[in-house]
């Protein structure tokens, strides 16, 4: 996999939106900027996506952004996960084993999946794996969305994978003991368990919010590590739901020693870097891109992943060498070929040229007539254009208002977006000449934002307002 200097990573969630920018500059990885973005339940898909859509470009406007750089990740409700052994003579038709074996694993056909795996032990009679199957159409639905955006992502994975590269690339599980992982987020908790350097189990179970300590702990109890063995196994809590609250009454309710945040050490933070174990897993989406990482997994289609080999050094200068002898030689045989074709070329468009200048100009006299007919379109349908539409509401608007939405069709236009104070747009729009009835289209909620300078209450509002109708002065 090719890797370079920055890797934007896309964290969907049920219910947040989170992007992570990591760069990699002199051997230390940096997370530049990380947003955190709450999408309401009660959003309808059509205005979900429109949320997202607005929220990821504006994110990669702000730094510039390699659209060709971009990993992400998809909610682990959605795949199927399986621990699979397999004799080793499979090794040599791996993938079209796992294939055929689709519905063994799943509920569904091999026609309606992607998958992948990762090989994680292989002895002399079996292979350890670990596999993930997710429906075609969760994942294209993701895909049609960035494509809207001109996005195609190098990597799909999920959380759980996502996490332990991270953890592995700062310390590694423990040579001999256990190490537990679990990323806490309502109404899931995923529990992922290494011993000896390998990935052992993963629980992934719903709770509720009076519950989730009890259920973590019937979770460990469930993975067999019993005795002195449990007392003395790392355990790492992080997610949008893992408090100091959860983690003090973890460790009163449990026989383990070391109950702690995953380790952050060798990732840079402009901030507290305890501001980051809530989007532990999404920091990791991105890592595949600066860094070799641990677990490979893809659930992006085989046709769609970039093919791209790493070879060794003297093959490389080998295959460069030759390729610079056999283009000189290439270059020596055909030069007096192209230039005598270029001769030609040259000629022909001489002759041509005055035919293609007066088609130029044909051209330009239709694209002003067009210009002139969408002028006297505008003139006599008496529409308020859309140019003083937005001037007149970057003037009235104050700069802490985020409009994410806006529908105009020619007599009334719909704003959704936040506000420090939703009251206050009634009457600044109500001022204008051009707006009347202005009216809230839903009740205003008010919403907690996180973002790297603190968390900020804003109000979520949705206000509908009739134009006047005035024609637009030429």
């Amino acid at each position: 996999m090719m890797i370079g200097n920055t890797s934007f990573g896309i964290d969907f969630r049920p219910n947040h939106l989170i992007l992570t920018l990591l760069k990699k500059s002199f051997g230390k990885i940096q997370l530049v900027d990380y947003g955190i973005y709450p999408l309401s339940s009660e959003a309808q898909k059509e205005e979900r996506e429109a949320q997202w859509g607005g929220l990821i470009r504006s994110f990669v406007s702000k730094h510039d952004i390699n659209k060709e750089h971009v990993w992400i990740s998809i909610p682990r409700e959605k795949v199927v996960t399986r621990f699979i052994t397999l004799p080793i003579a499979t090794q040599e038709n791996l993938r079209k084993v796992m294939e055929y074996e689709i519905p063994k694993y799943t509920p569904y056909e091999k026609e309606e999946v992607y998958f992948d795996y990762q090989v994680l032990k292989k002895e002399k009679e079996q292979l350890r794996l670990f596999a993930a199957f997710v429906k075609k159409a969760e994942v294209d639905y993701y895909l049609s969305l960035l494509k809207g955006i001109g996005i195609q992502p190098t990597s799909i994975q999920i959380p759980s994978t996502a996490a332990m590269n991270l953890f592995f690339y700062h310390m590694g599980p423990r040579e001999e003991g256990v190490s537990v992982l679990f990323e806490v987020n309502e109404p899931f908790f995923e529990m992922n368990l290494i011993q000896a350097r390998e990935w052992k189990e993963s629980f992934f179970l719903p709770f509720s919010q009076e519950e989730r300590q009890s259920r973590m702990i019937r979770a460990l109890s469930r993975s067999g590590i019993k005795g002195e063995t449990l007392s003395k196994a790392g355990v790492f809590i992080y997610g949008m739901g893992a408090d100091e609250q959860l983690l003090a009454t973890f460790r009163e309710a449990n026989p383990v020693q070391d109950i702690y945040p995953p380790p952050m050490g060798r990732i840079r933070t402009a901030g507290e870097t305890s501001r980051i174990y809530p989007i532990y897993a999404s920091v990791g989406v991105p890592l595949g891109g600066l860094v070799r990482t641990r677990l490979a997994l893809n659930l992006l289609p085989l046709e769609m992943r970039k093919k791209i080999r790493q070879i060794g050094k003297p093959l490389f200068i080998v295959l460069v060498s030759l390729s610079v002898i056999l283009g000189l030689m290439w270059g020596v045989s055909v030069f007096a070929k192209y230039r005598k074709e270029l001769k030609t070329i040259k000629t022909e468009m001489k002759i041509r040229k005055p035919e293609v200048d007066a088609v130029e100009k044909l051209q330009k006299q239709e694209q002003g007539l067009k210009k002139e007919i969408v002028e006297f379109e505008k003139i006599r349908s008496g529409e308020v254009s859309k140019g003083e539409l937005l001037r007149e509401l970057t003037q009235l608007l104050p700069s802490t208002v985020w409009i994410w939405n806006l529908k105009y069709n020619g007599k009334e236009i719909e704003l959704s977006g936040y506000a420090d104070s939703a009251s206050d747009l009634i009457s600044l729009l109500d001022k204008s000449p051009l707006f009347e009835k202005v009216e809230f289209l839903a009740p205003v909620t008010k919403e907690r934002q996180t973002k790297p300078e603190g968390e900020k209450e804003k109000e979520r509002f949705r206000i509908k307002a009739r134009l006047e109708g005035r024609r637009t002065e030429s």
